[in-house]
């Protein structure tokens, strides 16, 4: 499969049309959208969700999983990539309601549209992560927020001692980065969010690895790590995936 994260944040547009037309582009983004669509349930296990929206819905992917798990009544979308908003509409004919095209900063929806807005490895790519969480708790009642957390040690010890930058700029187009304690600090005092639920995932071996289909010495280190050490440790170390359940604090407007 080629690497379209080094381009994709380009020419989005052009390029994820063309990502679209790839067969292990679009198996990688399944494999993905299952731990996702898990995670948001797990966080989201104790509110009652009629409607969603999916904020950056690439594939739709993560949509189709939800359906399979009957997360809700009635599904709905936004992407900047009209090719995206395109296959999502053709891919999940039957239960998706809306999908538009658009950014997550200025979203077309009334306020308190929507019981949950799913903001799922979307906001490392922006440039101001603060008004796409202001949109989506003033359309949702509960926002929904999953990010890598990459201010890990590994990840110093490749800037501050490699003088090497963060794999993720090149490789998936990030500029927002995080650890797993700097995330939430960021959702309640930057976005003015409060945290109702979290989890910290870190990784099944296929996931982690992705594309690498789960093999090499990388791989099976990270295994090794996962296996050996306490969640809280790990996740200082190398990157993990942190999920949230918020909702807009009293007093934000």
């Amino acid at each position: 499969m080629r690497d379209w994260g080094v381009v994709m944040w380009q020419d989005y547009e052009t390029t994820y049309r063309g990502a679209l037309q790839d067969s292990e582009f679009l198996a990688w983004r399944e494999l993905g959208a299952r731990r996702k669509a898990q995670n948001i349930a797990r966080v989201c296990r104790e509110i009652e969700v009629v409607s969603i929206l999916e904020i950056g819905c690439g594939t739709g992917a993560v949509l189709r999983m939800l359906h399979a798990m009957s997360f809700a009544r009635e599904y709905f979308c936004i992407d900047l990539s009209s090719s995206a908003v395109r296959f999502t509409r053709d891919s999940c004919p039957t239960f998706a309601f809306r999908a538009v095209v658009g950014g997550a900063d200025a979203l077309p929806f009334r306020d308190g549209t929507f019981s949950v807005a799913i903001l799922s490895h979307v906001i490392e790519h922006l440039d101001d992560p603060v008004s796409a969480l202001h949109e989506a708790s003033r359309i949702a009642r509960f926002v929904v927020v999953e990010v890598p957390t990459e201010r890990v040690l590994s990840n110093f010890v490749r800037r501050k001692m490699l003088c090497r930058p963060y794999p993720s700029i090149a490789g998936a187009g990030h500029v927002q980065f995080w650890s797993p304690s700097s995330i939430a600090t960021f959702l309640q005092h930057n976005a003015g969010l409060k945290i109702l639920n979290r989890h910290l995932d870190l990784l099944s071996e296929d996931v982690d690895s992705g594309r690498r289909n789960g093999h090499g010495p990388r791989s099976l280190a990270k295994q090794t790590l996962r296996n050996a050490l306490p969640g809280s440790i790990y996740s200082r170390l190398l990157t993990t995936h942190a999920v949230f359940l918020c909702r807009r604090s009293a007093g934000q407007s």
